[in-house]
């Protein structure tokens, strides 16, 4: 939007006291910011150690159940019974649950050295098959080293992967050979935990991809107004760590930490409220300074411009009124001396104007008139000479001379009714019109084969209605077909076509005669300018536009020399038009 003179120079004082305060504040708060983004820094690195910190205990955990088993009298005796001649198996596949539900653990398996399963306390189904978890665990991770895996475990919705810190152990002294693993998941409890520790958001990502992620959110107070500032600002910008669990080879998990910055953003918003407030007085007072005097310095140069557009609005004679001095009284004085020459200069300028107009319709119209009047002056000169001389065929004379005259006359009576119409066409009443009734009406004038002509017709189906005056149209659509007919002459073809188009209905008329030359396209709709020699007298399609143009339609003309020519007449639907209902 374009500000006006007095709005600029207010805005302009405004700013020049905007900018010492801006200026002055602007310092302190990037100082007060620096040292925030430092401390948040802090945070963040501390949150990250305490991270690692309570993942290598509850690894540390996990190694020391594993040992701490293998060692047990529970394993020692399944190693005993296992070793005994007619042992079954199955008795001992569900051995290792209470172990694992006794020492708080989420993983626990005994097998043997080939890695298969002799009791399962999370997958219990799993006893004298390989455990293909065990198996990577052995081939990858040291005895005693608890390192994060996926591993499967029975939960009430079945079988399922979980993040987990594992660790194995030999069994010492079992013959055959045992192993146990043991291991506590990375899950919710594990991950609230870490939350509260940190202050921050925590989420336990598996890297492997089937695990889904674990989340927990710290608790925080209720916002206060300074945060609720501090968010409208867009201060609060909570920051993102990533603490990878270390594995045997890349990283298998990671864990984000989302610490809000909670204290840096209040710092901010409150430095922000004040450097606003500050701005805000100053910049109040300029402005209700600045008014007072652009208001006087601006008011005779709004007044030029209010009378400027008053005498474009066609107020020639406008005159300002405004006590100035110096300059600008100048300035008052000229425009008032500029719009009262323009005002008579107007005036003389529209009167010739006027007869200009008259003296080229008068010229047209005579041009149009005399032609009719040479044979008919001719005719009665003849008649005269026949009748003086008592001619032997004055009878015939008579009748050829009489029927040229009434041919002339009717010529003339032409002229003349075109003219008139041309001057006094009414406004259109626009009503629903059927454009396949209209192109019917038009059309049942014309028989489909005239000799070697044929008149073809194409209508879209379920064309809604168009808006227009019915008699109207009807005689631009039979101007139109009428100068198609005559442009093919003796053969050829004319094709009438309706079509919707967008939001219109365009009805074509197309010949394949031998088209309109290229210097005649822009002069087709002048008044009086034809190509049909003496035969036309220039205002069909002249009207036919003016009515098109008064429906709020268009008229269109595609045509090449030797191709033949297509009007297109294009008006609105009725339903979309402006003012239907």
């Amino acid at each position: 939007m374009k500000l006006s003179l007095r709005a600029r120079l207010t805005l302009a004082f405004a700013l020049f006291a905007a900018l010492p305060v801006t200026a002055a504040l602007w310092p302190v708060s990037r100082t007060l910011s620096e040292a925030l983004e430092a401390e948040y820094r802090a945070r963040l690195d501390q949150a990250a150690r305490a991270v690692e910190g309570e993942y290598r205990r509850v690894a540390g955990a996990a190694a020391a159940a594993a040992q701490e088993v293998a060692r047990s009298s529970e394993v020692d005796a399944l190693a005993r019974d296992r070793s005994l001649a007619g042992s079954d198996p199955a008795d001992t596949a569900a051995r290792a649950t209470p172990w694992m539900q006794a020492r708080g653990l989420d993983v626990l398996v005994v097998a043997d050295t080939g890695n298969v399963v002799l009791t399962s306390g999370h997958l219990p189904g799993r006893a004298g098959d390989v455990d293909p978890d065990l198996l990577a665990l052995v081939e990858t991770t040291p005895a005693g080293r608890a390192v994060p895996r996926e591993m499967a475990r029975t939960t009430p919705d079945g079988v399922e992967p979980a993040l987990m810190a594992v660790a194995w152990s030999p069994v010492a002294g079992a013959e055959p050979p045992l192993r146990v693993a043991a291991g506590l998941a990375l899950g919710p409890r594990f991950a609230e935990r870490l939350a509260a520790l940190t202050g921050g958001d925590v989420v336990v990502r598996a890297g492997a991809a089937h695990a889904p992620p674990v989340t927990a959110a710290a608790q925080r107070a209720r916002a206060g107004t300074h945060e609720l500032a501090a968010r409208l600002f867009g201060f609060t910008r909570s920051r993102t760590r990533e603490v990878p669990i270390p594995s045997a080879a890349a990283p298998l998990a990671a864990i984000e930490i989302t610490l809000p910055a909670t204290g840096l953003a209040r710092a901010q918003a409150t430095v922000a409220l004040a450097l606003l407030t500050a701005l805000a007085i100053a910049v109040l007072a300029a402005t209700l300074a600045g008014h007072a005097v652009a208001r006087r310095v601006t008011r005779p140069v709004e007044a030029l411009r209010a009378g400027a557009l008053r005498v474009a609005g066609g107020e020639l004679g406008t005159r300002v009124e405004v006590t100035v001095r110096g300059e600008l009284k100048d300035l008052v004085d000229a425009f008032n001396a500029m719009t009262a020459d323009l005002a008579r200069t107007t005036e003389r300028a529209a009167a010739a104007e006027r007869v200009a107009a008259w003296q080229e319709v008068a010229r047209r119209l005579a041009h149009e008139v005399k032609n009719p009047l040479t044979p008919v002056a001719m005719s009665v000169e003849t008649l005269r000479d026949a009748w003086s001389r008592r001619h032997p065929d004055f009878d015939e004379i008579f009748q050829e001379g009489t029927s040229a005259i009434a041919e002339e006359v009717r010529r003339l009576a032409r002229i003349v009714d075109e003219f008139g119409r041309f001057a006094r066409l009414p406004a259109p009443k626009p009503v629903p019109v059927s454009a396949e009734e209209l192109l019917s009406s038009v059309l049942s004038l014309y028989p489909e084969h005239r000799g070697e002509v044929a008149v073809e017709r194409e209508i879209e189906p379920g064309l809604p209605a168009m808006r227009a005056d019915r008699d109207q149209i009807v005689q631009v659509l039979h101007n139109l077909v009428k100068n198609a007919l005559e442009a093919v002459g003796p053969r050829g073809r004319v094709r009438v076509r309706a079509s919707r188009d967008g939001e219109e209905i365009a009805v074509s008329v197309s010949d394949d005669g031998p088209g309109v030359r290229p210097e005649d396209m822009d002069r087709l709709f002048e008044p009086y300018f034809t190509t049909k020699g003496g035969g036309g007298t220039g205002l069909g399609l002249a009207i036919a536009q003016r009515i098109v143009r008064e429906h709020g339609g268009r008229i269109d003309v595609d045509s090449r020399p030797g191709a033949g020519a297509t009007f297109t007449v294009r008006l609105p639907v009725y339903a979309t038009a402006p003012g239907s209902p």
